[in-house]
């Protein structure tokens, strides 16, 4: 999944996505600006284009990775358990060697916090602040700073167990620096100061010299000598314009809701211009709206290809039906609004057989049927899962083991019914099933034990049955 959105697919949909900012600020420019003087409609235009590329390359990217990075590995089985931080280590290593972003887990259990540099700590109230901040704070990710000495802009994602416990964070992180560098060769070219503002108006990222983040300064907007005038709202500063260096600086405001940040684009303006810059203040504010519009769009459209990619790598490509990873995700949501639900197991009797007489082609045709009479089976909220070779499982919430049974019933009467040509000899098959059913803040893992001892016992008086686990 990981390789999958940061490879050709990711690439392609961006450069698509910045096609079409483009191609929409292009004819939004020409009509909002068009009783501009062309000069006045080059410099804008020539002013926020490059923004869209500069955001995502520099912070949506990152924090896309810190979320895929928290979905795509199974941590709960790490903080859980006694953990390997060696291999840990490596892991981490790997990754920000691949990718050259800083990683690390924090686990809550053991209260350690393992990092790609090879560093390791233990996470001690009063000493690692971020952390216990973070504690207190209900959002999901959150973007801080950290690592005195060197420091960095982190994101950083929850992590829940699948009982809802919390675990801890795990997230990337990216040099100071390195934004700095960047920012600076953005001014270089084109002639204007950015300020990254998050909700408390303090400025993470900047352009600006005087108001660079270091281990002891977060710079505030009111310490911006610009804005002195006590008229002036710090939440919204879209289209002011103000005085700095004896030049006059048209403030643009872009929204940034993935982080809850703003970005602030501090373009200069000749004295002379100042009668005009009112009316293009007016027409910017047009573009703008537009622009923030089509972003929105675009990163709709972004986060519905990416869900359609994922959901790609959660479907089993023989049967069409869910995988195993999909099923435990799945099994996670509905523990949030379901109270209870059955778990059935289902296995086909001597595929192995099967198999071996009439071929593997013929040993995939009889999975596909047996797929078609389980997706009959489901009721709106089920999910039906090739857990792997010829044996699936179904969740089945708000449901009793008792109404399980008679349900799957009838698929265990279709399946037995069904025939697989096989060069002209019809081949018959069966499958035997165990139903499980409880509390839906039960481990998913306690439950599939339980239907497999309840599938055991179909196996063990003959098959083609369904047996009930009984506590």
């Amino acid at each position: 999944m990981f390789k999958l959105l940061t490879g050709k697919h990711y690439q392609s949909l961006l450069i698509l996505i910045l096609l079409t900012l483009l191609s929409v600020f292009a004819i939004t420019g020409y009509i909002a600006i068009n009783n501009i003087v062309s000069e006045q409609s080059r410099i804008q235009q020539q002013a926020i284009s490059p923004v869209y590329s500069l955001v995502n390359q520099e912070l949506l990217k990152p924090l896309h990775i810190a979320e895929t990075f928290a979905e795509t590995i199974t941590f709960e089985q790490l903080f859980n358990k006694e953990v390997d931080e060696s291999l840990m280590l490596e892991k981490l290593a790997s990754m920000e060697k691949r990718l050259g972003l800083t990683f690390f887990v924090a686990l809550e259990k053991q209260r350690r916090q393992l990092m790609s540099d090879g560093r390791k700590f233990d996470l001690i109230e009063g000493e690692i602040y971020w952390y216990f901040e973070a504690l207190e704070t209900k959002k999901r990710i959150l973007a801080d700073l950290g690592q005195v000495g060197n420091i960095h802009l982190f994101f950083d994602v929850r992590i829940y167990g699948d009982d809802g416990e919390f675990l801890g964070f795990v997230g990337v992180g990216k040099p100071i620096r390195s934004f700095v560098e960047t920012l600076t060769a953005y001014k270089e070219q084109h002639g204007y100061d950015f300020l990254f503002v998050n909700e408390d108006n303090q400025v993470l990222l900047s352009s600006v010299p005087d108001f660079v983040v270091t281990d002891e300064f977060v710079p505030d907007l009111a310490e911006l000598d610009w804005f002195d005038d006590t008229s002036i709202d710090f939440n919204d500063l879209n289209n002011v314009i103000v005085e700095h260096d004896n030049n006059e600086v048209l403030v643009s405001e872009i929204s940034i809701p993935q982080l809850n940040w703003r970005l602030l684009l501090l373009t200069p303006l000749e004295t002379r211009q100042t009668q005009l810059t009112q009316t293009f203040a007016i027409n910017a504010l047009l573009a703008s709206s537009v622009i923030i519009l089509v972003i929105t769009g675009v990163f709709l459209a972004f986060v519905t290809h990416k869900r359609k990619l994922e959901r790609r790598m959660e479907v089993d490509a023989l049967t069409g039906l869910a995988n195993r990873t999909y099923l435990q995700k799945r099994y996670q949501r509905l523990q949030r609004r379901a109270s209870s639900v059955c778990i059935v197991m289902a296995d086909l009797d001597h595929f192995k057989q099967i198999n071996d007489c009439y071929g593997h082609n013929t040993g995939d045709e009889v999975l596909k049927s047996a797929a078609s009479v389980f997706k009959r089976l489901l009721r709106r909220g089920d999910t039906a899962c090739r857990w792997g070779g010829e044996e699936f499982v179904m969740l089945m919430p708000e449901l009793t083991a008792e109404d399980c049974a008679n349900l799957v019933e009838k698929a265990r009467q279709e399946l037995a019914r069904i025939t697989v040509n096989n060069k002209g000899e019809h081949i018959t098959f069966t499958a035997s099933f165990g139903i499980t059913a409880g509390s839906a803040s039960t481990q998913l893992s306690k439950h599939l034990a339980n239907a497999d001892m309840a599938l055991y016992e179909s196996k063990r008086n003959g098959r083609d049955r369904i047996s009930i686990y009984k506590k």
